[in-house]
């Protein structure tokens, strides 16, 4: 066909430091490109404060929140940017010692501003160790806007396989 139905960047960074016991503050950056969508770009800066719920040697379950900065740019509207509210939650569960886990991230960025959006983002699945440091991933990236720009859906829905190594 020719048609393109995925065209998405997507980086994500944030640093943690923990001030007492489980409790952390920290920054977050993202950066986002989705041209079938129409957006140019979007950065989101932000401080957020969170908690690891639990930590152990085979579960791991971490909450954060916290206030931010967003800028976004769509090809039909133009620049926009303002205040935003951001939440992220980050669940991994491993089984059969460490060699198959579930996990199940998401993040929700509220913008003050402009239309008031909200952007939902997350990736849930499972990843298997093959051989030694090499995996494989299996995963469902869902992603939702409340007020996502004229002609565009308001949800994505995305399977994901892919084989990586760690380090």
């Amino acid at each position: 066909d020719g048609i393109d139905t995925k065209k998405q960047d997507l980086f994500n960074y944030s640093y943690n430091w923990f001030f007492f016991y489980f409790w952390y503050m920290g920054g977050k950056f993202s950066y986002e490109r989705d041209p079938i969508r129409e957006l140019d770009h979007r950065y989101t800066a932000g401080l957020i404060v969170g908690r690891d719920i639990f930590n152990d040697s085979h579960r791991f379950l971490s909450i954060s929140f916290g206030p931010g900065w967003s800028e976004e740019e769509f090809e039909s509207t133009g620049k926009d940017s303002g205040a935003t509210a951001l939440w992220a939650l980050n669940y991994t569960h491993d089984f059969r010692d460490g060699k198959w886990s579930f996990f199940h991230n998401h993040n929700l960025n509220y913008q003050f501003y402009g239309v008031k959006n909200s952007i939902f983002k997350s990736n849930t699945g499972f990843r298997v160790d093959i051989i030694d440091d090499v995996y494989a991933n299996f995963s469902l990236r869902y992603d939702y806007e409340t007020e996502p720009t004229a002609g565009a859906e308001n949800q994505d829905t995305t399977l994901v396989f892919g084989v990586g190594a760690s380090f």
